[in-house]
């Protein structure tokens, strides 16, 4: 009864190691190693090719088919789906850089588009909606950005003006899609930073946008994050062609 305890035991899944498998399998469907419509190999046959038990295969399964990139079928197999079309935004941060360290220019492109259209439209909602400590909040995460100079702390900074913007827009969902995008900047913080020209150009145009959202001037709050992150893009372009692959990390 003990040995079958203890073997038990030793069956039972790891969810770490479970986690540490699904970022394998991840990184080999978003990379096209495992292409849409493939079948994904047999449990017992990953277990082996992994070294893990069957069980840890399928906590990690359990995880691959939550974020929608594959499909189980019974008596069919495991079949891996087109993430562009069931997967959700959770997904990015593999997708901006490959599994060697290269950035994916053009995902990034994309991700910077969408932060324009995105911050545009909540500045406008924020200026219509926006309440009295909504507007505390800016003045206090803009008054800390002022007096910052350390790049790294000035992109958190920068994440939370406009996670403060989206609370003033009272809509819940472009704060949704800020918590996808916290991963993503936890992880590549130090190469985000070299490609910033000064600490300036992260803060410069805040204080016109709090003042518009201020009055109330829904269409120049909306201009304001317009041209913001039009600069930003312009400078993300430009330097991706100088430095496209993060350094190590700090």
């Amino acid at each position: 009864m003990v040995a079958s305890a203890r073997k038990k035991k030793a069956d039972a899944p790891s969810p770490r190691l479970g986690t540490q498998v699904a970022e394998l399998l991840k990184r080999r469907i978003l990379s096209g190693v495992y292409a849409p419509g493939d079948k994904l190999p047999p449990e017992l046959a990953l277990a082996e090719d992994l070294a893990v038990n069957r069980f840890t295969v399928r906590e990690a399964m359990n995880q691959l088919e939550q974020l929608r990139l594959i499909e189980r079928r019974a008596g069919s197999g495991t079949e891996v789906l087109d993430y562009s079309e069931h997967a959700s935004i959770d997904v990015i941060e593999y997708l901006v850089v490959s599994p060697d360290g290269l950035v994916n220019a053009e995902v990034l492109k994309n991700l910077l588009e969408v932060a324009r259209i995105l911050s545009a439209d909540v500045a406008e909602l924020a200026a219509k909606r926006r309440s009295d400590d909504d507007l505390c909040a800016l003045d206090h995460v803009l008054a800390e950005m002022r007096g910052e100079k350390n790049l790294s702390k000035l992109l958190w900074l920068d994440f939370e003006f406009n996670w403060a913007l989206a609370g003033a827009a009272q809509n819940v969902v472009p704060r949704l899609l800020l918590n996808s995008v916290r991963g993503l900047l936890k992880k590549y913080t130090p190469y985000l930073e070299t490609l910033w020209v000064s600490p300036g150009s992260i803060t410069e145009g805040y204080e016109h946008v709090v003042e518009a959202v201020r009055a109330g001037d829904a269409e120049r709050a909306r201009s304001l994050l317009l041209w913001i992150w039009s600069s930003r893009h312009e400078t993300f372009v430009d330097s991706l062609g100088k430095k496209s692959r993060p350094p190590p990390g700090r």
